[in-house]
């Protein structure tokens, strides 16, 4: 029994559910290629810049230790009470001027800490001058500060990058493979509204969910705790971007839901008419 080709009607249905699931794929890569860019530039590249720098100060295991090192290097010199040179320097890198200050030192260490390099995290003579307000410091050897590689955050920085850019190009093919099979307007708006709910997934989980608390209950050293500073420096963009990416998808999504069901409400029932041929013997 040979198979004749499908109806029009059926050949479009099919079309239709194809660059459906294409669009979807399309906008789940795509979100993920984002959120994995998106983690990676806010929170595992390192930067001098001070609103970056102040955030990550904002840890006091952080500032505990960074007092601790310059306390130890300058305290003699200074001829002044330990305590009162911690009290000073605390207070000098949780300002903004201090931040300032403070901008390469971070930026080293962040970089120390995602594996970017392994050379020593120093504070010279001259940075010390600038931290404790003192210019008798200026001629003391730079301190090392003991910045320990984090295997999670150096993995991460190795691995996002290629996560990014194979689901970035999955999500192209995707999205091509949808546009191929030639669908209707109301499958475009549709994959364009689901791709506004993925992204916003995606930011709130890359963005907020992983740096604050994923991250830091795998591993708890000092400088991970630079990780949710940063993302916290950045969680009013993030969630007033997710909840703009909401309210529009939604709004697509159940719009071309509804203009669906008015096109297929108003479409006529064919009505076939037989005849029916009696006779009697």
């Amino acid at each position: 029994m040979s198979c004749g080709p499908l109806p029009i009607r059926e050949t479009q249905r099919v079309q239709r559910n194809l660059a459906g699931i294409f669009f979807l794929v399309a906008g789940v890569m795509v979100s993920i290629a984002f959120g994995s860019w998106w983690l990676q530039r806010t929170t595992l590249t390192p930067s001098s810049g001070q609103a970056t720098t102040a955030a990550v100060l904002q840890d006091e295991q952080i500032r505990s230790e960074i007092t601790s090192v310059v306390t130890g290097a300058t305290a003699g010199t200074l001829d002044q009470p330990a305590a009162e040179v911690a009290a000073l320097v605390d207070q000098v890198i949780r300002s903004r001027p201090g931040a300032a200050v403070m901008g390469d030192i971070v930026a080293d260490a962040h970089a120390r800490a995602i594996g970017n390099h392994d050379d020593p995290v120093r504070i010279s003579g001259e940075q010390m001058v600038e931290i404790v307000r003192s210019q008798a410091v200026g001629d003391l050897p730079p301190v090392t500060l003991p910045v320990s590689e984090v295997s999670t955050l150096r993995f991460l920085a190795n691995v996002l990058g290629w996560v990014a850019g194979v689901t970035a190009i999955i999500g192209a093919i995707a999205f091509l493979l949808g546009v191929i099979v030639r669908p209707e307007k109301g499958e475009v708006a549709r994959g364009f509204g689901e791709l506004c709910l993925a992204l916003a997934t995606s930011l709130v989980v890359f963005g907020l969910l992983l740096p604050i608390f994923v991250l830091p209950a795998i591993n708890d050293t000092t400088w991970m705790a630079a990780v949710p500073r940063l993302a916290i420096r950045t969680m009013p963009l993030v969630l007033g971007a997710a909840i703009v990416l909401v309210a529009l998808g939604l709004f697509v999504v159940l719009k071309s839901m509804s203009s669906g069901r008015r096109k297929q409400w108003s479409t006529p029932l064919a009505v076939g008419r037989y005849r029916e041929d009696r006779s009697w013997s």
